[in-house]
């Protein structure tokens, strides 16, 4: 007879994208960034750098999602230095380069579902700036 191999469970991670009942207040300063469309319509968004001076430690990106009720609908990829964010019903769909590279892994999001707004979190890549 045969012998049973051993297996590994892996543990469910934390969602990517966090919901929260509350929204936070930033500071603004805008990057320019392009933006494609593929799917859906182009949801408004800002992307901030923090601090304001000098050089930035993170870009924290807003997107206005008024037709989203759930972060479970919205897919969000984050490269180093692209962000593409669609919706399972093609509501919207957000294809952005960014103006610098970011840490992807340490990038993080949070869904209100008061505003219906997405943030993200993305700390800058220091030796890229």
């Amino acid at each position: 007879m045969g012998q049973l191999t051993e297996q590994y469970i892996r543990v469910r991670a934390k969602p990517f994208i966090v919901e929260v009942d509350q929204s936070t207040n930033t500071i603004e300063q805008k990057i320019e960034t392009t933006a494609t469309v593929e799917k859906g319509s182009i949801p408004e968004f800002k992307i901030i750098r923090e601090p304001l001076e000098g050089d930035p430690e993170f870009l924290i990106m807003d997107i206005q999602l008024p037709k989203v009720k759930s972060a479970k609908t919205l897919t969000l990829d984050i490269g180093t230095d692209r962000v593409v964010l669609s919706t399972r019903s093609n509501v919207y769909h957000l294809d952005i380069w960014l103006p610098m590279d970011i840490d992807s892994d340490e990038s993080g999001a949070q869904f209100d579902k008061a505003t219906h707004t997405l943030t993200i979190t993305m700390p800058v890549l220091h030796d890229t700036i």
